[in-house]
């Protein structure tokens, strides 16, 4: 996987000689090109997407388009997992312009104005699932059970109060009174000089909605 210093969301990336790849040669069968040329964003089930975009080949410093995806009505992508092991690149200003690209109008539908803040807040990196920005583990605590490590899906985020609400991802090891797909509010906290997303759980089985508590 590249290293890169950016976001690998809202990028538009390129792929050389990508029928190097398995996964590329069988997608693309037919077509022509040498290199791809892709956009990212960010899918809030399913991830970090490519969308590849156009095919295009070098020739002493001229870009042929092979194929382009979104003027021929057609879509092809690859999920994290899979274009994250690959050797991209993020693409420069000059080839942006020269392949004349555009965020196509239906990746916008994927947008979630309302998780910006969360997908830029640093301090969750290290909780994020990898490829997936908007997946994180939370703290469980309560005081019948050990604190677990649980994942969930962010589905709105304050920024201000550093505050949110998820979707549990799994069913707790321990009983929590919680269920996998339940609403879980969470809370970014210091625990023993380490900040986590925590939510403190308190037993009431007739509710749906976890309410972190103030002590």
């Amino acid at each position: 996987m590249n290293e890169t210093h950016n976001p690998l969301w809202n990028q538009f990336l390129v792929i050389k000689n990508f029928n190097q790849y398995p996964a590329l040669s069988s997608l693309l069968t037919g077509y022509g090109g040498q290199s791809l040329f892709g956009y990212t964003y960010v899918d809030h089930e399913e991830g970090i997407t490519l969308e590849i975009l156009k095919l295009f080949t070098e020739n002493d410093g001229e870009f042929i388009i092979d194929k382009d995806l979104p003027a021929d009505r057609s879509r092809a992508i690859l999920r994290f997992e899979h274009f994250s092991e690959m050797d991209f690149e993020i693409a420069e200003e000059y080839l942006i312009n020269a392949l004349k690209a555009e965020v196509p109008g239906y990746i916008k539908g994927y947008d979630r104005d309302d998780l910006i803040s969360f997908r830029n807040e640093k301090a969750f990196e290290k909780f994020r699932a990898p490829g997936f920005t908007d997946d994180i583990q939370i703290l469980l605590i309560n005081n019948r059970n050990t604190p677990e490590l649980i994942w969930g899906r962010v589905e709105d985020y304050n920024s201000v109060e550093k505050t949110g609400t998820s979707k549990l991802l799994v069913q707790p090891h321990q009983n929590f009174n919680l269920n996998n797909g339940d609403q879980l509010k969470f809370k970014w906290m210091d625990i023993n000089n380490s900040l986590y997303a925590v939510a403190i759980i308190d037993h009431k089985p007739a509710k749906k909605w976890w309410q972190f508590r103030q002590k």
